[in-house]
């Protein structure tokens, strides 16, 4: 994913919090953020104002998301129950926070859909090369650190736009535009690893 390259530089604003937060189990960490994700899908469909309360839960989510590894690194409890909690809560937020998007008055029930296709089938083929006995895959583009800086930036952008593009008859909004995308760069994503991983197989 794109956001990889600053991992080092994330952990400097992560490793103090990871030590604050030391004292709680790693999977209750996990469940809170799959419960931040599903709080921001609602006020996302909310819309208007409830965009603002959308920003911050999904902030929430995505930061206690990184901690819950990382908590469980600094104990020495890491563990493949862990490991598979915490990939398939991401799989719920995402759903979640998605489906808040595309049945908001801003987005569009179909474009979620395509979105969720390709964020679906990107998170399968990184760890399907896994169970087929390769590395976990997190090559290519709109990988999910990368999805929720978008989803945070264009919740503002969404928040503060008033007025909308028109393309021909139809009405396009911006959380409209980053599910085009989501669904796009997840498909090509998802081929892209699939050819990888057909190749190394």
């Amino acid at each position: 994913m794109v956001l990889d390259s600053y991992r080092k530089n994330a952990d400097k604003f992560l490793n103090p919090i990871t030590e604050k937060f030391s004292g709680i189990n790693p999977n209750t960490v996990s469940v809170l953020s799959l419960a931040f994700a599903a709080l921001g899908g609602i006020f996302y469909y909310l819309s208007h104002s409830f965009l603002l309360l959308a920003f911050v839960f999904i902030i929430l989510s995505a930061l206690f998301d990184a901690l819950d590894g990382k908590i469980a690194r600094l104990k020495n409890i890491s563990s493949k129950k862990g490991d598979m909690l915490d990939h398939v809560f991401d799989r719920y937020s995402d759903i979640f926070i998605v489906l808040g998007m595309a049945f908001s008055i801003y987005g569009n029930v179909y474009l979620g859909l395509f979105a969720i296709i390709g964020i679906l089938l990107t998170s399968y083929m990184g760890t399907q090369s896994q169970a087929l006995g390769l590395k976990r895959n997190y090559s290519g583009i709109a990988g999910r650190a990368d999805r929720l800086v978008l989803i945070i930036i264009f919740s503002l952008v969404q928040f503060f736009i008033t007025s909308h593009f028109k393309v021909y008859t139809v009405d396009i909004y911006a959380t409209g535009l980053l599910l085009i995308w989501f669904g796009l760069a997840g498909n090509i994503n998802a081929i892209t690893r699939f050819i990888d991983m057909y190749k190394n197989l």
